[in-house]
């Protein structure tokens, strides 16, 4: 007997007796369809190269090795917490892809897995362990646990020797990477350092010379301004502007 998403109340076919569907001692299994095609993953990574994080190089020097179009195994738990509905999401299979305890499913597009799921193009991986394996850390009162294949492009790249990883969730098009080369400070450190130097030395020459070196703590304070203004809007057009 297939069971939807939501449903609490099923009415058996051959006898018409109304039943309650009991969801906190059984095992539900799900699967997310992708709603991000293999193009626009590329494109979502592609964007990602650009924000403000990474290094500003990364876009146009990274490459990438390769992308896996797999379906994730993950327990979803609904616990009840003093009255309030809590949800967990854990890897059913050992990882050390970035994001997988982060995941968000989305309760109205899974979809019953069974014979009948076609992955597509998607490779389904294999459970490692049991639910049993959480529930000792999980609080709350169990109401429904599934076990849900989650959609995700398994990105590797190269920028500068190295090998990186990263996540994109197939349905949301969310990326996560815990580790990736970062963007150096030191341009917002050569304006904070700049301003503050020239702040000081007005200050101590207005303070011993004449109260006219206090102009350059006023011209200290519109320069911080005007070259941070500057950085800033240099670093939001890198991040905004390229695909």
């Amino acid at each position: 007997m297939n069971v939807d998403t939501g449903i609490h109340f099923l009415k058996c076919k051959y006898c018409d007796t109304t039943v309650f569907v009991d969801r906190s001692g059984i095992m539900f299994y799900y699967a997310l369809p992708f709603f991000i095609d293999d193009e626009k993953a590329k494109g979502v990574f592609r964007r990602w190269t650009a924000n403000a994080q990474v290094d500003k190089e990364l876009e146009t020097k990274g490459k990438i090795l390769s992308i896996d179009k797999q379906y994730f195994p993950v327990y979803q738990f609904k616990r009840d917490e003093n009255g309030k509905e809590k949800i967990y999401v854990k890897p059913a299979k050992g990882t050390v892809l970035p994001g997988m305890n982060k995941l968000i499913i989305p309760g109205g597009d899974i979809k019953i897995f069974d014979s009948s799921f076609n992955p597509g193009n998607a490779k389904v991986l294999d459970v490692d362990f049991g639910m049993d394996a959480y529930l000792p850390e999980i609080s709350g009162e169990g109401k429904e646990q599934a076990l849900v294949y989650f959609p995700i492009y398994e990105v590797s790249y190269e920028f500068n020797g190295e090998t990186y990883k990263a996540v994109i969730d197939g349905s949301s098009g969310k990326v996560y990477a815990s580790n990736y080369p970062t963007r150096s400070s030191v341009p917002y450190g050569l304006v904070a350092f700049g301003g503050f130097g020239l702040a000081f030395v007005g200050g101590f020459l207005g303070i011993t010379v004449s109260v006219i070196f206090y102009v350059l703590v006023a011209f200290a304070f519109f320069l911080g301004y005007y070259f941070g203004n500057k950085v800033t809007k240099k670093v939001t057009s890198e991040k905004s502007g390229v695909i």
